[in-house]
């Protein structure tokens, strides 16, 4: 696990060129402590940190080929690296490292692009071909690991695995009307836009090839959910085995490795099949209120971790903890989410690093993937429900503000938190900010691909948006901040395939109860109170935190960063800030603080004292 960066130029990289890169690559230090590596040749340069995870002593990156022709600098790790190793092998390849980065570059020699058909793992990264003076980027399929690219007036192209290493190329960062209207409307900006104007993510399963001579950003696809096939006959089966082979390869370290264990299904699935191949090996930490209110779940992650004989760690939140640290959570999220869960994920990796635990799984990936939300289930027969002429069950926003089109299908549409957050970013804007955001702009950035089936549509949107953006990239910058490596075996590659595959070909899971497929799959792995625990989620004393993190950092709103950035009229929002609800002023709340850190440069302490 890492973090890259580097450059790609038509003009010969200077001392200052290599100076922007080596201080994006220092602000990147907490995604790798370990060390440090650059590369650079007359067009492009390469950056990396690592932390260090599979071979130890010999992964230092970057990694070469026997030929010293080939460089790669890569985030992320490959768990199917052993069996690629021996495949290569066979065919010639000669090792000078374990490490599973390594692989990737001889499969690029075997199999040119199509090597990246052959990763299974999270990764971004950069791998230069001096032979055929080529920078290949490429980003996994789900999007577990982050790629910023920006290209300067110049044509340069830079990137980076995080925008805080990226604003070092960047002279003069601005958030944009868009990512302001998106981050108010959704909690977060869904990819490929980012907050600032000029940078843009690398879609997840996509590559980009350049050369310096024409450095054009055409990202193109290298995997597509909604293309896989598979038998749908035995989906228990096969999704126990799979799952099975998933929790052995991320459990799988030169460190040792630790699980976020919540007492729920996913975690503790996960927990249950890992203990299996590293039996005494594995250690739980588990998050906990003051007070230990009725969502307080810590009794029952004890109670399993004893049964699976876990090492176990008990991790309490305080209100007063959550509030003061406020501006240290958002320098270290990068990008501006506002899902509450982000002190959880944050509080738990700080607590396994801290008791020598790098690695940390979680069962993150479960009720996204598997059906686990009512108002997704929802989402289908609401659209199908639309699809077929019946407008009465649409909610009463729908009919209000979509009178022209009263059958216009929505995946969002059930939240009202959405509409409202649209309605009123809008509303605080300048007039001319206003009006150059384009209508309904929230909706262009959660439309359903009608041309399936509506279930498949809505589980692909849910995972491109929701899932993506908020999810991953929130557990990628909470364990990066703390330069612990999250791993997700519920959104192992293999697993993904073959259940999407088995819905594309006739399976219709998300008829039945919650979660049904894992359920059924790990019957036996796990104690029936666990399985029949109704769902209860991230469920914290989120008033309570909300309101003391308003009253505290609101008033930096009142003559601050959104009012310098032109995106907020202080008239407006001195009218109508007590018309908004909690989670609004929240999000408002959190994105002025944002701006001040990320673009501004203010220092979290300096954000205290205010």
């Amino acid at each position: 696990m890492c973090g890259i960066s580097g450059l790609i130029s038509r003009y010969a990289i200077n001392e200052t060129d290599a100076s922007v890169v080596r201080n994006m690559n220092q602000r990147l230090e907490h995604r790798g402590p370990d060390s440090e590596g650059f590369f650079s040749t007359k067009h492009v340069m390469l950056a990396m940190r690592r932390l260090s995870i599979i071979d130890l002593a010999g992964g230092k990156q970057p990694i070469f080929n026997e030929e010293g022709d080939k460089a790669i600098v890569c985030n992320g790790e490959i768990y199917n690296h052993h069996k690629l190793r021996e495949e290569l092998e066979s065919l010639g390849h000669h090792f000078s490292s374990n490490s599973d980065v390594e692989t990737v570059l001889h499969a690029y020699e075997e199999y040119g692009i199509d090597c990246l058909q052959k990763l299974q793992g999270m990764f971004a990264f950069a791998l230069w071909d001096g032979a055929a003076k080529k920078l290949l980027i490429a980003r996994d399929r789900m999007g577990e690991k982050p790629l910023y690219l920006h290209q300067d007036e110049g044509g340069q192209l830079w990137f980076s695995s995080e925008l805080r290493s990226l604003t070092e190329a960047i002279a003069s960062p601005q958030l944009t009307p868009e990512a302001f209207n998106l981050f108010l409307s959704f909690q977060y900006i869904p990819e490929p836009l980012t907050p600032l104007r000029n940078v843009d993510v690398l879609p997840a399963g996509h590559y980009i090839e350049l050369d310096s001579e024409s450095i054009v950003i055409n990202p193109k696809p290298f995997w597509d959910m909604t293309l896989a096939h598979a038998d749908p006959s035995q989906p228990v089966i096969v999704t126990e085995e799979i799952l099975d082979n998933a929790c052995r390869m991320m459990g799988c370290a030169d460190v040792p490795v630790a699980i976020a264990l919540s007492g729920g299904i996913d975690s503790s699935l996960v927990a249950a099949l890992t203990a299996r191949h590293y039996p005494g090996q594995l250690h739980a930490f588990t998050i906990g209120y003051k007070g230990r209110p009725a969502t307080d779940e810590r009794a029952f992650a004890a109670t399993l971790a004893k049964e699976l004989g876990i090492g176990f760690t008990e991790v309490e939140i305080e209100t007063s903890d959550v509030i003061e640290g406020f501006p240290a959570l958002l320098a270290a999220m990068d990008s501006p989410i506002g899902d509450i869960a982000a002190f959880g994920y944050y509080s738990v990796c700080k607590a396994a690093r801290e008791a020598g635990y790098p690695v940390l799984l979680s069962g993150m990936g479960g009720d996204e993937f598997f059906w686990g939300y009512e108002w997704v289930r929802e989402a289908v027969v609401r659209n199908e429900n639309i699809l077929a002429g019946n407008t009465t069950r649409q909610p009463w926003w729908k009919r209000l503000f979509f009178k022209e089109k009263p059958q216009y299908p929505d995946f969002f549409g059930v939240h009202p938190d959405l509409c409202n957050g649209d309605g009123w970013s809008r509303s605080l804007m300048p007039s001319k900010m206003r009006e150059s955001l384009i209508a309904g702009y929230w909706l262009d950035q959660a439309s359903l691909d009608l041309s399936r089936p509506v279930h498949q549509a809505v589980s692909e949107l849910l995972n491109r948006t929701w899932l993506r953006s908020n999810c991953l990239a929130l557990v990628d910058r909470m364990g990066m901040a703390h330069s612990v490596e999250v791993r997700l075996p519920l959104l192992d590659v293999e697993l993904i395939n073959r259940v999407a595959g088995m819905r594309n070909d006739g399976l219709v899971d998300w008829m039945k109860p919650h979660k049904w497929l894992l359920v059924e799959a790990l019957s036996d792995a796990l104690p029936r109170e666990v399985l029949s625990r109704k769902k209860q989620g991230f469920t914290p004393p989120i008033s309570e935190w909300m309101n003391g993190i308003i009253k505290r950092f609101s008033p930096l709103i009142t003559d601050g960063a959104l009012l310098r950035q032109g995106l907020l009229d202080s008239e407006l929002l001195k009218s109508k800030w007590s018309s908004f609800d909690l989670p609004f002023q929240y999000k408002l709340t959190l994105l002025e603080c944002w701006v001040r850190l990320h673009i501004e440069m203010q220092s979290v302490d300096g954000l205290l004292k205010r």
